[in-house]
């Protein structure tokens, strides 16, 4: 698992030194320090960061790799910022082995995606060169898709189990192993969806697909990286998608392949303690799962009036194109 941002070296290089909007908005996407000239006019801009400056020789080197012996001259007394000549990966890979602390200077935010996960645990930090607005919220998304913030978690009790007929239902295979009590957030309304158990549970009719959340009908919202919505029927092999565990915590997966095929549904229905009431419709069968709030995965099946289960706090408000706004909506 990537180290958390707080533990990250996040610096951006503002394309233009002096200009607080650029500053405010590499604020807003997660720097931990700007990269400006010696002689900048720091007046007005906004604090970033934890404090603090970095000096070249004091606190860090910098290097040109262009060949494996370039890398046996990196210093291990301090910060390596490490532009890559032609090669990227490979010799971050070789640094990292070695227990280096490589900053790595990048120009894109897709290029910051890779650094952060290479070898799972990704270089200390990216420098992010000449940066104009875009590029920075760019890098902004890419952080919040690589360490989301945990989500609240609430409970709300089943009031109804109902089939509804056939419809199409949605799998969602991701690129990567689901834990006991991660899911997906999946609902029937903006207001509150379900926290939808993978296919990791052992049983003795078929092998356990612990990649596999069996998500529910093509028109349910499912919660994506960056307090987005998206529905079902629009996710595709790549897409982000935000796994949430029993406990809040979240992590990034992408789609390898989304699957739509014709079942019998079930609509189930609850209430929280507020009042809210919503649903999920999702395929009736034994293997798919919601979570109760001990963490543990309860067949669809299983269910009856009174029961707990895992959801997501209600929301006020509405959505456009999957975000957030401010306005009048019912649902039913």
């Amino acid at each position: 698992m990537s180290d958390s941002p707080a533990r990250k070296h996040i610096w951006i290089e503002p394309a233009r030194p002096e200009d607080a909007r650029l500053a405010q908005a590499a604020a807003d996407a997660g720097a931990t320090a700007l990269v400006l000239p010696m002689d900048a006019d720091t007046a007005g801009l906004p604090r970033v960061g934890p404090g603090g400056d970095f000096q070249e020789s004091r606190d860090f080197e910098r290097y040109r790799i262009q060949r494996q012996s370039d890398e046996e001259s990196v210093r291990r007394d301090r910060l390596a910022v490490v532009e890559p000549a032609e090669w990227s990966i490979i010799p971050a890979e070789n640094l990292i082995a070695r227990g280096l602390e490589v900053i790595q200077v990048i120009d894109t935010a897709e290029q910051a995606k890779l650094a952060l996960t290479i070898m799972e645990q990704g270089v200390a930090g990216i420098w992010l060169r000449q940066a104009d607005t875009a590029a920075i919220e760019a890098l902004g998304r890419v952080l919040a898709e690589l360490h989301p913030a945990p989500v609240e978690l609430d409970e709300a009790r089943i009031t109804a189990i109902t089939p509804v007929g056939m419809g199409d239902r949605s799998c969602l295979d991701l690129i990567g192993e689901l834990a006991p009590g991660e899911g997906l957030l999946v609902g029937s309304f903006n207001h509150a969806r379900f926290l939808i158990h993978s296919e990791n549970v052992d049983n003795p009719h078929c092998a356990a697909r612990p990649f596999r959340v069996n998500a529910g009908a093509v028109h349910s919202y499912v919660v994506t990286p960056g307090d987005q919505l998206r529905y079902l029927a629009e996710m595709a092999s790549g897409d982000p998608a935000l796994v949430v565990g029993a406990d809040g915590r979240a992590r990034t997966l992408a789609v390898g392949r989304n699957k739509i095929e014709r079942r019998p549904m079930v609509r189930v229905e609850a209430i929280d303690a507020e009042g809210n009431c919503f649903s999920v419709i999702l395929q009736q069968a034994e293997t798919i799962r919601l979570v109760t709030p001990a963490g543990q995965a309860v067949s669809v099946l299983d269910l009856k009036p009174g029961d707990p289960v895992r959801t997501s706090l209600a929301e006020r408000g509405g959505r456009h194109f999957g975000r957030r706004v401010t306005e009048t909506i019912f649902e039913r």
